[in-house]
């Protein structure tokens, strides 16, 4: 069974494109395929492996990002119209909370080329020019093989099956090997802030009139209008899915640098990193001598860095945080106090928190990755270990994505929505993963209530039984 996902943002609903505009509306690529489509030859598969990563890292990377842009740059990333191979974008991200703070769903696809809003850059954060906050907009594209994945946990649109991400119920819950993903992260800086993204590649996207996301969330939904603007090409993310990793999963960044040799800015994008493992054993104190380094990438040893390109990217004015935790692989815009694998690692449903900083047991243990990142070590380094491909990052998920914040993201995206109390009083039937995840809270609930009163003897003497309704 297959059925029609929205495009973007209220589509239908007061958020299509004004009668003025003329220019080209986004549609969802979403015809995922009913059977997995062979191995291609792929040209990362010619690059040998050792130790559980590439013996050629940056070569790579390389091929990597060769093989996401063929056919999608003439195509403008329309990716139905690429005369190579098929691309496929994830579904339910048309309605997206990217962090609690944000009203729900504001964050949803925009209607000019899908993208969804994700980081907002307060001042200084990546320029001493910049004052004040930029936006950052992205859109994520699927090779065949990890669309049907994506394809399977949909095959009933109405009622989503996150474990069956994999049909084989014998096996772990992952994408097939070959899985890739490439991602495209467009930021609302100007030259004048930073002077690094000059003749970068632009979009005019549908994208908020106000960058300050303090003053949209205080309402009301008016504050969060959208209007067309040009929006530059800042970072691309690859991920794969190799069986000869150490994770079954490798993670590569590219960062713009209008400085860079290239002829299109698609050639002055430059290989930042690499990872296929997050080195768990490692703490802090062993690879950084402060909170904000220097940091040592010798004991990091499951990832390569473009250490030049570090250095280079991060001369004043800018101040470009390109690695992650402890010296691990972060993007541009990424949050500098995590790591590429890290983050993805923890993908699932339920969703959990992807940084110790925002779980409660990190609040309650005053995690502080900005001024302490060195303490506290056996929570934090959890999020930096080597999960599985399709293994749960925690016990408190149900299933993995597999490395997959989209697929995550977007299971979340449709219970907000379709199993809210107004939802479930609607006629169409309710979804069983509603009905699953009411099981799973109220399982939560028992676990925690029989912790509390574990060994307490209750009126009788006996043990105390933990009420889970009334």
């Amino acid at each position: 069974m297959r059925g029609t996902f929205k495009d973007y943002y209220l589509q239908g609903q007061g958020g299509d494109p004004p009668g003025s505009y003329t220019g080209r509306v986004f549609k969802l690529s979403q015809d995922y395929p009913s059977q997995l489509s062979p191995m291609e030859n792929y040209p990362w598969l010619k690059i040998d492996f050792k130790n559980g990563g590439p013996v050629d890292p940056r070569a790579y990377l390389q091929a990597l990002l060769d093989y996401g842009l063929e056919g999608n740059i003439g195509a403008d990333f329309y990716v139905e119209d690429n005369k190579v191979r098929k691309w496929y974008g994830m579904p339910w991200m048309d309605w997206n909370t990217e962090v609690a703070a944000d009203r729900p769903g504001t964050d949803g696809r925009e209607f000019v080329h899908g993208l969804t809003h994700e980081f907002d850059a307060s001042g200084d954060t990546l320029s001493t020019l910049q004052h004040d906050f930029a936006d950052t907009w992205s859109g994520a594209y699927l090779n065949d093989r990890a669309a049907f994945g994506v394809g399977q946990v949909y095959c009933n649109p109405d009622d989503p099956k996150p474990g069956a991400l994999n049909p084989d119920p014998t096996g772990r819950n992952n994408f097939a090997n070959g899985s890739y993903i490439i991602k495209l992260l467009f930021s609302t800086m100007t030259e004048a802030e930073l002077p690094i993204v000059k003749d970068a590649f632009t979009w005019q996207a549908h994208v908020f009139v106000n960058d300050d996301p303090t003053w949209r969330n205080k309402g009301p939904i008016s504050r969060f209008q959208r209007a067309l603007s040009p929006i530059r090409l800042i970072q691309i993310d690859v991920s794969v899915r190799d069986d000869r990793s150490t994770t079954g999963w490798l993670l590569g960044t590219f960062g713009y640098d209008g400085n860079a040799k290239g002829d299109t800015p698609w050639k002055r994008m430059v290989p930042l990193g690499i990872q296929w493992g997050n080195n768990p054993q490692v703490t802090f104190a062993e690879t950084c001598s402060g909170p904000d380094g220097p940091c040592s990438f010798d004991k990091l040893t499951e990832q390569w860095i473009n250490e030049q390109a570090a250095r280079d990217l991060t001369k004043p004015p800018l101040h470009f945080n390109h690695l992650g935790y402890g010296g691990r692989l972060a993007g541009p815009v990424d949050n500098p106090k995590s790591s590429c694998l890290g983050c993805h690692q923890t993908a699932g449903f339920p969703s959990v928190p992807i940084l110790p900083e925002f779980s409660a047991n990190g609040s309650l243990l005053n995690r502080d990755a900005r001024r302490r990142p060195g303490t506290e070590q056996s929570l934090r380094m959890m999020y930096y270990g080597n999960a599985a491909s399709g293994v749960v990052f925690s016990d408190t998920q149900l299933y993995s994505s597999d490395y997959s914040l989209q697929l995550s993201m977007s299971l979340q995206n449709f219970i907000s929505l379709r199993c809210a109390e107004k939802a479930q009083q609607a006629s169409t039937p309710k979804p069983s993963i509603c009905e699953q995840l009411a099981q799973w809270s109220t399982a939560q609930r028992k676990w925690i209530g029989d912790l509390l009163t574990f060994g307490t003897p209750g009126p009788d003497g006996g043990p105390i039984v933990t009420k889970t309704s009334e």
